[in-house]
């Protein structure tokens, strides 16, 4: 036994899914749910926010883009660094980021302070992504991968739909500021949980050899068969170039998938916050109270749960391009209908929901795929290059419908233009697919075909 050879990945993919492994998600779901709030939360306070420190709402394009300038960098930025140094630690880092500068904006006086304060709450809060999607994939059997990322991402419409209700509650009991409180000190109790109970990345133990104990540990926690503290661990699944994390995006024929899947990332991502972010305010123009414009972003929210959800299920068992491309198509026309439903509260309703549950499916199916496509050496870092097109389409987005605003487009027209982008994703994701091999995107029958990686 003193040379066996095991492969974590393979254990973890012909063992039961445990209490160890259920811990891991709903840590790295809670996190997700922080940035559903916090994404939410803005949109919810802007009015009031805006009334405050006395700048025009047409204004708050540039603070809901300053936020997710700050999440795009550190999406960027942090995926790589979660490679080189540790997921976790990376994790609990952005975690406790975002939180001091959420805290912070309790005293926030200006627009120039606001904008220095949501770009850098946004460093956290886009830096923590590729970790927590990273380690979730890692501890997921290949079987359940898809299902296990998209659930989740789950956590983040929910993150907003329980925001939406908390924001409510606050702003009208205690003020606006609470709302920043909450989203404060959230974080720093979910960054402790995380630096205690969280796992590291067992590829990232094993690759700095002095913790192949504590690798055999944590497999011991998860296998259903005892591993003898002697035995040698290996990855067979990673390249055998050693290029450093963003350079291998780009080498050993990635260059094409990568490009193309960026842009579905950029146009998906962009209408899931765009959309909810000035909804509220768009609706309250045509006369629809905040109380209601909330209640019809909850419903818009749990769509998106129940959509986000079921898109794993549907990966696994139908392939990504059978599913996300016409989900994408169904989004667009949900967000058409619903820009044209104005003078009905609960049509108004159902094509918000439909326009979450198609359109959060999709994008989280972006993920799932994602993670499919890199080998474990360099997951959190294309994780970390598909969320950070998604956050650069999250700053294009405020910016050019606050520009439709601003020339006091109609509600309807501004909804037809944000159904443009989830056509647009539609053909990329069609075109991605000749870059792509079944062993990893494919249906579940396709994979069985397939025995090996892509890589």
């Amino acid at each position: 036994m003193a040379d066996a050879v095991i492969n974590p990945s393979g254990i973890i993919d012909q063992s039961p899914v445990g209490i160890f492994q259920l811990r891991v998600f709903v840590l790295c779901a809670l996190v997700a749910a922080l940035d559903g709030f916090d994404t939410q939360a803005i949109g919810y306070v802007a009015p009031l926010v805006a009334s405050a420190i006395e700048i025009p709402i047409s204004s708050f394009s540039l603070i809901f883009s300053a936020g997710l300038l700050g999440a795009s960098v550190g999406a960027f930025a942090f995926g790589p660094l979660a490679d080189r140094f540790g997921r976790k630690r990376l994790l609990v880092a952005a975690c406790i980021l975002f939180a001091s500068f959420t805290l912070a904006t309790i005293g926030v006086r200006s627009f120039q302070g606001l904008l220095a304060l949501r770009f850098l709450a946004g460093l956290g809060l886009g830096g923590a992504t590729p970790s927590f999607l990273a380690l979730s994939a890692e501890f997921s059997p290949k079987r359940l991968r898809s299902l296990t990322i998209t659930a989740l991402f789950a956590a983040f419409p929910f993150g907003g739909f329980v925001g939406g209700f908390a924001s409510s509650y606050l702003i009208s009991h205690y003020g606006w500021q609470t709302v920043f409180v909450a989203g404060g000190v959230t974080p720093l109790l979910i960054a402790g949980l995380l630096a205690i109970w969280l796992p590291e990345s067992l590829h990232f133990m094993a690759s700095r050899g002095t913790d192949k104990a504590a690798v055999v540990a944590v497999l011991n926690r998860i296998s259903p068969t005892p591993i003898p503290e002697s035995a040698s661990i290996a990855f067979p699944e990673n390249p055998p170039e050693t290029a450093p994390p963003v350079r291998g995006l780009f080498t050993e024929g990635r260059a094409p998938r990568t490009l193309l899947l960026g842009v579905p990332f950029f146009m998906g991502f962009m209408i899931l916050v765009t959309v909810t972010a000035w909804t509220p305010s768009l609706l309250k123009s045509a006369g629809i109270p905040l109380s209601m414009g909330a209640l019809i972003i909850a419903a818009n929210n749990l769509g998106s749960v129940v959509g986000t959800t079921l898109s794993g299920y549907l990966l696994d068992r139908f392939g990504a391009f059978k599913v996300l491309a016409p989900a994408f198509v169904a989004g667009a026309i949900a967000l058409a209908a619903f820009g044209s439903s104005t003078a009905s509260e609960p049509l108004l309703g159902l094509t918000a929901a439909l326009a979450g549950f198609f359109v959060g499916g999709a994008s989280s199916g972006l993920l799932a795929l994602a993670a499919s496509l890199y080998p474990v050496n360099m997951r959190s870092t294309g994780i970390g290059w598909g969320m950070g097109m998604g956050r650069l389409g999250q700053i294009v987005g405020p910016l050019l419908l606050g520009g439709l605003v601003s020339r006091q487009a109609t509600i309807a027209t501004i909804f037809f233009a944000a159904a443009v982008p989830c056509l647009i994703a539609a053909l990329f994701i069609v075109t991605l697919r000749r870059y792509t091999r079944g062993a990893d995107s494919g249906s579940l029958a396709e994979r069985r075909r397939h025995s090996a990686l892509a890589e």
